[in-house]
């Protein structure tokens, strides 16, 4: 992996996680839907991976399909379930991009027709794959 200076002012979309974390909490509860019950809507045996997700301090976040089903269940697009920051660098580091394998394909459409630009970088950089074909 290479790893390139570009200029100071240089900035790139990335998630901002905690921020994010408090996002789906507001969701979920603005919607009037409890834990429990996204936990049987996503076939889950126990609730805690949805606690960790909406808990600000552990950083944690769904995985890229069960963020679709949040999107789609609240109403929002990604754009709004995601907040996205700019992230300033003085280096890149460039690498072979890599297909996303083991997320379904209807994922990986709704988000490349549905997220902004930037919710896409972001994406890609988070989850470490390409949504390019």
């Amino acid at each position: 992996m290479a790893t390139y200076k570009i200029s100071p002012n240089f900035s790139i979309p990335v998630i901002d996680v905690p921020a994010t974390s408090k996002n789906l909490k507001s969701l979920r509860e603005t919607h009037n839907i409890t834990v429990a019950q996204i936990q049987k809507l996503l076939h889950m045996e126990n609730p805690q991976s949805i606690y960790n997700w909406e808990n600000s301090e552990i950083k944690s976040l769904p995985r890229l399909d069960n963020l679709v089903f949040l999107a789609k269940l609240y109403e929002v697009s990604i754009d709004e379930l995601l907040v996205i920051k700019m992230e300033k660098t003085g280096d890149m580091a460039v690498c072979e991009r890599r297909m996303p394998f083991g997320i379904a394909p209807e994922t990986l459409y709704f988000i490349a027709h549905t997220a902004s630009p930037a919710a896409k970088m972001a994406i890609e950089k988070y989850f470490g794959f390409s949504l390019k074909a």
